[in-house]
This record gives C-alpha cells, structure tokens and sequence, in this order.
C-alpha cells in the first residue's frame, strides 16, 4: 500500500474517533446523573485515567511546544476512544432505544 494512501486511511480512522468524541461526553453525563449504569469499573477507570493525561501538564511532548505539544494528548484521546469502541456502541444503542 502507497504512503499517502495509508495515510489517508489514518485520517479517515481519526475522523471517525473525533466523531465519537460528542458521543463519549453523552454517556458520562448519563452515567454522572444515574441514568445509564452501562459501564464497568475498567472503563470508568481508562477513561479517568485518559482524561487525567489529558489534562496534566507533564506530558511525553510538552504541550507549550508549537505545533507537535498537543500530539501525544490527541493519540491519548484517539487510543481512549478506540478501547472504548464497544462500551460506546452500547451507549449508542442505548439511547437510540430511549428515544423509540
């Protein structure tokens, strides 16, 4: 496979995780009022311990570095995002049969 069609199929892969980035904040919001109790401690950890990374400024690339600081919290989110493919399907799921 060429370079710049792995590297179009990369992006394309990321595109559909920041889509699911609105998604995940939903199922915390439900699960934060009690309305969805869907997820395991596992997940509920991955995802605090995602959000911590995130949000600490030590970093594996510093995030005051112009133009590359924000690459290891984006491939945080991007990997969160990833692990959590099914317990995000199930929230989609979920809340499709509430509105029904």
């Amino acid at each position: 496979m060429k370079i710049s069609n792995r590297f179009f199929e990369m992006l394309r892969t990321i595109g559909h995780l920041w889509a699911d980035l609105p998604l995940l904040i939903r199922l915390l919001n439900a699960w934060k009022r009690g309305s969805y109790r869907g997820l395991s401690v596992r997940t509920l950890a991955s995802v605090a311990v995602g959000i911590l990374y995130i949000l600490s400024p030590v970093d594996a690339i510093p995030d005051f570095i112009p133009g590359i600081g924000l690459i290891d919290d984006a491939a945080i989110l991007a990997l969160l995002l990833h692990s959590l493919a099914q317990d995000l399907a199930a929230f989609r799921e979920w809340e499709q049969n509430r509105r029904s």
